[in-house]
């Protein structure tokens, strides 16, 4: 009862904080080191065994549920969809708003980054043990034909404009491996968001800066088709 009492007590002063933290941002970007593949793998290779179970507690009790959904499941267009992702990216994601590598300054953002500073990394490894057990979200929204032009971003890239396919890393059913996210599922519109910061180079965690080299040359109309394509792709 005292543990949950305390454990209480800390997230009502978390979201205090965070609030705070909205109309000014989430202060000055702190150093850090940009990832490499060595030291990414390594660290994920020194993190702590996640249980599913302990992680639904942390995502009910730190109140993650506001946002994605009971199960990580986005209940608005406004949030990320975390179900059926990769535990490894969930967990190199609550690394990055922890240690300044994903420092985007608006609400969502500054809450994040406010959560993940007051998770040690055995809630990190157990909240991404969670997502990654529940299955993915497919989302209702009006069918549309794949075009030949998208169905060759995702299946072949363009080598033109130096764009890897799609599916040659996030795999064929967008179902992602291990540091590549999943992004079968994925709300639309925050998939079109993520696009556009990788794009204007306002978000630069992943590793070798290889998003903001894919997305450079994509018009606004392939993005918003990749989004609606994958939102409607069951892994």
């Amino acid at each position: 009862m005292l543990k949950q009492t305390l454990l209480t007590a800390a997230l009502v002063g978390v979201t205090l904080a965070s609030s705070a933290a909205l109309s000014g941002g989430h202060g000055e970007k702190p150093h850090a080191t940009p990832w490499s593949n060595f030291a990414l793998e390594n660290t994920l290779k020194a993190m702590p065994q996640g249980d599913a179970t302990r992680g639904q507690e942390i995502h009910t009790q730190m109140m993650c549920n506001a946002c994605h959904g009971e199960k990580g499941e986005s209940p608005s267009r406004n949030y990320a969809s975390l179900n059926g992702q990769t535990a490894e990216y969930t967990a190199k994601m609550m690394l990055d708003y922890r240690d300044g590598r994903r420092w985007e300054n608006y609400k969502q953002a500054n809450i994040m980054v406010k959560l993940a500073k007051a998770m040690d990394v055995q809630q990190i490894a157990d909240v991404a043990a969670f997502y990654a057990s529940n299955p993915s979200t497919v989302w209702e929204i009006e069918a549309q034909p794949v075009s030949a032009k998208i169905d060759q971003l995702i299946r072949k890239g363009d080598v033109s404009r130096m764009i890897t396919p799609c599916a040659s890393c996030h795999g064929a059913h967008g179902e992602g491996k291990s540091i590549t996210p999943a992004i079968a599922g994925q709300v639309p519109e925050y998939f079109v968001r993520t696009m556009k910061a990788y794009q204007g180079k306002h978000r630069k965690n992943d590793v070798n800066d290889g998003m903001g080299q894919f997305t450079h040359d994509l018009t606004d109309e392939e993005i918003q088709a990749l989004a609606d394509y994958y939102a409607t792709l069951s892994k």
